[in-house]
């Protein structure tokens, strides 16, 4: 804060361009500087905790490849947009296997494992909500659980494997009938996603299924400007001769 204005409002100096602004006092928030490039991966243990020192940690661990980060049990995801090595496959997966969250950095196998941790100890059914915005990368999530989940149960053997091919390989038949082009995401799900994972009293992994729920009709007939309809229209367009395409 750089003065105090006699109306309630304050100047702030600002990192980007080192000018300044007027803005009203309520919308000041208190602040650590870390010089050093550090981050919190838990944002409970921030100094302060509030929307913007979120938004700054989050922002910060972002442009580190972090792009994980708890809030307490919660975990949050910001999406890469692009592959980070190293942070996914069986290596991870085993390392994550049997370990208390926050031991380690933020990541779905830390919630997978946790959750499945829970389902054989206490015997009740477990749940993993993971919502979000349009692109936000709910559906490649729900694949990361899914994997840990069958390398936790066992998935080395046949039927394990089995059952995680064919969820798995299902995703592009639901993605082609349920997903399509917005002004945010060029594969964005249109529709609710309902997976559940069986497993025996051991843990071993037995059967899976999918429910899909309040599919956007309306976009079969109507969208808005530079959207497209379901991806199987235009698959269906590309794919089919000039003779089946008469026939429709």
């Amino acid at each position: 804060i750089v003065d105090i204005g006699s109306d309630g409002s304050v100047d702030v100096k600002l990192d980007s361009t080192n000018g300044t602004k007027r803005i009203p006092l309520n919308e000041v928030r208190p602040r650590v500087v870390r010089n050093d490039g550090s981050t919190c991966p838990d944002n409970t243990c921030l100094d302060h905790l509030n929307d913007a020192t979120i938004l700054e940690n989050l922002n910060q661990r972002h442009q580190q490849d972090e792009i994980y980060t708890y809030t307490a049990s919660v975990l949050l995801a910001v999406n890469p947009y692009k592959e980070i090595e190293g942070l996914y496959g069986k290596e991870q997966c085993a390392r994550y296997r049997g370990k208390h969250l926050g031991s380690l950095p933020p990541h779905p196998y830390a919630i997978a494992d946790t959750a499945y941790r829970a389902l054989l100890r206490e015997g009740r059914n477990q749940g993993l909500l993971i919502s979000g915005e349009s692109g936000a990368g709910k559906t490649e999530t729900a694949k990361k659980v899914m994997q840990y989940l069958s390398f936790a149960s066992g998935a080395s053997s046949d039927l394990a494997s089995n059952i995680q091919d064919r969820v798995l390989q299902a995703q592009p038949i639901l993605e082609s009938f349920g997903n399509a082009v917005t002004m945010r995401n060029s594969n964005s799900s249109r529709f609710g996603k309902y997976n559940r994972v069986f497993f025996d009293e051991q843990g071993t992994l037995l059967d899976a299924g999918i429910t899909t729920y309040l599919l956007e009709s309306s976009r079969v007939v109507v969208h808005g400007d530079r959207e497209r309809t379901y991806h199987c229209f235009y698959e269906m367009l590309r794919g089919l001769d000039d003779e089946r395409l008469k026939e429709l």
